[in-house]
């Protein structure tokens, strides 16, 4: 017996309740049951005349996200360092940029750390499993490979996206998250860099999460 099982069986003998030997399964679920869960339906979705990359653009900087157009992945490299030059961020100096193991692949400067974030980096690279067109949001998964700690503790949030992961609604998303398996334990819809106006109505970017996030999003071949 599980340590589980122990201690519903112990809830069960307090509360008068016959404890079943052996617990209900998904397997012993009504066969209607298992035909609703299987059949995700789709509610009504917006429409737009406007084509899957460029309402995803639009939509980005409309949350104040910026989108650099990277010819292939081998280009990664010298898009980020453009940009953190742009940003007046040194990223030659040891410690300042961490990247997710899941990138560790690519040809970063020798500079750069590998693994999950400690709080002391400024800039964390990361890839994402989708980008919403329809919300300019980017889909992340927690992952060994994937440290969620990178999407949210560095001040600068930069995002490997794969033209090819880009999808157009927000139910896309969802079912590719079922046919996940496992399902991953944390999934973010991250939509522009954090934000709050909570006090006097003023808006404060960076108040819980990166000042900025910057989206590489890489053509498909």
């Amino acid at each position: 017996m599980s340590a589980r099982d122990e201690v519903l069986g112990r809830i069960g003998k307090a509360l008068g309740r016959a404890t079943p030997s052996v617990l209900p399964t998904l397997d012993d679920q009504p066969v209607e049951v298992s035909a609703h869960l299987g059949a995700a339906q789709r509610s009504t979705l917006p429409a737009t005349d406007m084509d899957t990359m460029g309402l995803l653009i639009r939509n980005m900087e409309s949350v104040l996200m910026s989108v650099d157009r990277v010819p292939a992945t081998s280009e990664c490299e010298s898009a980020v360092t453009r940009y953190l030059e742009d940003q007046g961020i040194d990223g030659t100096q040891p410690g300042t940029v961490t990247v997710s193991p899941a990138l560790s692949g690519l040809a970063w400067p020798s500079g750069y750390g590998i693994g999950s974030a400690s709080g002391a980096e400024q800039v964390g690279i990361t890839p994402c499993i989708a980008a919403v067109a329809e919300t300019g949001s980017i889909v992340t998964v927690s992952s060994s490979q994937t440290p969620a700690s990178l999407n949210f503790l560095p001040e600068t949030h930069i995002v490997v996206v794969q033209e090819s992961q880009v999808v157009r609604y927000v139910e896309d998303v969802f079912a590719q998250l079922r046919a996940e398996a496992p399902m991953p334990r944390a999934v973010n819809f991250i939509t522009g860099p954090s934000r709050t106006a909570d006090i006097e109505q003023t808006l404060e970017i960076g108040a819980h999460g990166p000042r900025r996030v910057h989206v590489l999003l890489v053509a498909s071949r």
